[in-house]
């Protein structure tokens, strides 16, 4: 006979709810006409691989959260398998122009008593192979043991430089050691130190705190969880209602946990650059089984071949053609003859011309690529035409049916889109279809597609809540100024696992010792140094080509230090005249003054001064025909205070004994420093007395 309990629990089912709107404008112009969770990734939306994984996981019954594009969504679960009846998870889409927050969307949730029991929430673009079905059991046996235990928050670990690591996302979290009960939390964002009350080390036997876990942005919820949004109006995010559950812990009550997932991929695609570390993932089979040949797009399913080569039936590609690795190429697209293809997705249907370089790219379904283009670390959406000898410089953005003249040059992290849309803050269907239409009266930005072309710059306001406020953002194909001070303060316990300066170049060999990729990036930052010198461009311009190829290539900032030292101490020789050190200094004075604003901005640290001294020292090495000259150059940077006297001193000093005739060289200089040091010392001592 079943009883009465068991009979209830038998009618339990596992249900999910996903918060399909990102509440701000990160994609644009992507999300302008099509939803977040409608882009392609790879070779499916994020909406495929997030059901599919729900569906893998046993769930039953999802709903699906949205405002914008609402009927999008819909007409898509209307239009596939989910649809049917008797599909083994039911899906149901609830959209509502209220839907502003996370916080309005289970408000919503509570008032329409959807949820029989506990649930998973999901709240992004979320890319999983978790085992969401027993992280799901295993929240249930707690509440067994703990009646108040309200969530579960879903995290996996990684070190804080690890790629799929937001800076946006970074917190601190405290829990106790036996049961993972969270006791603390806080966002870290800018701050460089936290402070976790005493009391919570008082209060409990032992408390691990965590500073290497990633945010599944996936959490396991009791029943009570919309209740608590809907009795607490001021929380919005999950980060509100976190902290809020932590300071009224006592009032309300209710616990909370961290399951730490030991095996399975997640990722949350929050911003561009999520989006590309999400892919190349993927591509890599990192996120095994989520792999392009074991899931069927459009009917087709993939190849796969030796480096991650990923092909559909009916692809063409021209003769000597090079399909390094990492790449995924759709149904009907041809590729011309010696075109270049490297960790790039292709869709479906494109035409990509004779002579291009695709590096790290993204080209969706019906684009066109002229012959002669050179795309490097952008996204061409939809029905986008570039004519011949257009260059994509890093972080581009360019909206559907965007049109570029031949011959231009879009600049690094330019966003374009084919119609001009409003940027307002607000998020309601009906305000985004008729507020933010376009204005076809106005006119294209030439200047930046061309005469030929079609296009308006996309312009995003920045959002700055105090929620967000003074949170250090990862953008595609840039590194900020401040992840260029986080790589130098690490430098020094990473530099063992790095090629000392001394084996990045010689005259033989430009970068002998360094990978393939290194010599690239080398060789990169030298042709990008004598442009700008040749063209007189602007130091932000060439910080932002040197930043680009560095996350290209996946160069530590020492290397960079290192390498950019040596390509402008190396401009003068290019031209193969120089042989005495008189001419050397002559050449190399104006390069000096023309780079050191861009100099300035990664030898700051004493560190990086120190890359910046042995890099000189390397190449004095190799090139002793005019080594006084490069200690005039030392010099140069010490008047202009690039490198700071204690730095100078300690390099000398520390110079091995294969160095002696840099030693030599220096010797002179390095009297001088100390000697007008003594006197400047001596002269305020007089002025004193």
């Amino acid at each position: 006979m079943v009883s009465v309990k068991d009979d209830l629990k038998q009618q339990e089912i596992s249900q999910a709810v996903i918060v399909a709107d990102n509440f701000n404008r990160k994609f644009a112009p992507l999300t302008n006409s099509q939803p977040l969770f409608l882009l392609p990734v790879v070779n499916g939306t994020f909406m495929d691989y997030l059901l599919q994984s729900l569906e893998d996981a046993g769930i039953q019954e999802t709903f699906i959260f949205c405002c914008l594009h609402n009927n999008l969504i819909r007409n898509y679960i209307n239009s596939s398998h989910w649809s049917n009846k008797d599909a083994p998870m039911s899906v149901t889409v609830i959209s509502d122009s209220g839907f502003l927050s996370m916080g309005d969307i289970m408000r919503a949730l509570d008032a329409k008593a959807l949820i029989r029991s506990d649930f998973i929430l999901i709240n992004g673009a979320i890319i999983t192979t978790f085992p969401l079905n027993d992280i799901l059991e295993e929240h249930r046996k707690c509440r067994q043991t703990d009646k108040n235990s309200a969530i579960t928050l879903l995290y996996r670990k990684a070190s804080p430089k690890h790629k799929t690591k937001c800076k946006e996302h970074l917190f601190l979290i405290a829990v106790e050691s036996e049961s993972n009960r969270i006791r603390y939390y806080q966002r870290i964002n800018k701050a460089k130190t936290a402070h976790i009350p005493l009391e919570v080390f008082q209060e409990n036997d032992e408390v691990t705190v965590h500073y290497n876990l990633l945010d599944s942005f996936i959490s396991i919820c009791s029943p009570c969880v919309p209740l608590l949004f809907s009795d607490n109006f001021d929380y919005q995010s999950m980060d509100d209602f976190v902290r809020g559950l932590l300071v009224n812990e006592e009032l309300l009550g209710n616990s909370m946990y961290i399951h730490i997932a030991e095996a399975g991929y997640g990722a949350n695609i929050s911003n561009l650059y999520m989006y590309d570390v999400v892919s190349q993932d993927i591509m890599s089979r990192w996120a095994h089984p989520i792999v392009p040949d074991l899931m069927e797009s459009h009917g087709c399913t993939f190849s796969h071949s030796e480096h991650n080569i990923y092909k559909q039936p009916g692809v063409e590609v021209g003769r000597n053609c090079q399909l390094k690795q990492n790449v995924v190429i759709g149904k009907g697209t041809t590729i011309g003859d010696n075109t270049f293809v490297e960790n790039s997705v292709i869709g479906r249907n494109c035409d990509i011309g004779e002579n291009a370089v695709i590096k790290g790219s993204y080209i969706w379904n019906d684009t066109s690529v002229g012959n002669g283009c050179n795309l490097n670390m952008c996204l061409l959406g939809e029905k986008v035409k570039l004519w011949k000898n257009v260059q994509i410089n890093a972080g581009c953005i360019l909206g559907s049916e965007v049109v570029i003249d031949e011959n231009i040059v879009v600049p690094p992290l330019t966003r374009l889109q084919s119609e001009v849309f409003v940027d307002e803050d607000s998020f309601g269907e009906d305000d985004f279809d008729d507020d933010h239409k376009s204005d076809q009266d106005k006119t294209c930005d030439f200047n930046v597609v061309g005469k030929k072309g079609h296009g308006y710059v996309c312009k995003i306001s920045v959002e700055c809540d105090e929620e967000d406020e003074g949170v250090i953002e990862d953008v595609w194909g840039k590194a900020t100024d401040e992840s260029i001070e986080d790589d130098d303060e690490e430098s020094e316990s990473s530099s063992s696992e790095i090629l000392s300066p001394g084996e990045a170049v010689s005259d033989e060999s430009e970068g002998g010792g360094y990978d393939d990729e290194t010599n690239q990036f080398y060789n990169e930052v030298l042709e990008s140094l004598q442009r700008g010198i040749e063209e007189k461009v602007n130091s932000e311009n060439t910080i932002l080509e040197i930043n680009a190829s560095k996350h290209a290539y996946n160069i530590t900032i020492k290397e960079v230090n290192t390498l950019l030292i040596k390509a402008l101490l190396k401009l003068p020789l290019e031209s193969g005249q120089v042989s005495t050190p008189q001419q050397y200094l002559s050449s190399i004075k104006p390069s000096l003054q023309f780079f050191h604003a861009l100099v300035s901005k990664y030898i700051r640290s004493a560190e990086s001064q120190l890359d910046c001294l042995t890099s000189i020292e390397d190449f004095m090495k190799s090139n002793e025909d005019i080594a006084p000259a490069l200690i005039k150059v030392i010099h140069f940077w010490y008047d202009k205070e690039l490198l700071k006297e204690p730095v100078i001193i300690k390099w000398f000093k520390d110079l091995s004994p294969e160095s002696d005739k840099v030693r030599k060289q220096a010797t002179t200089f390095i009297t001088w420093l100390q000697t007008a040091d003594e006197e400047s010392s001596e002269d305020e001592v007089s002025s004193e007395d």
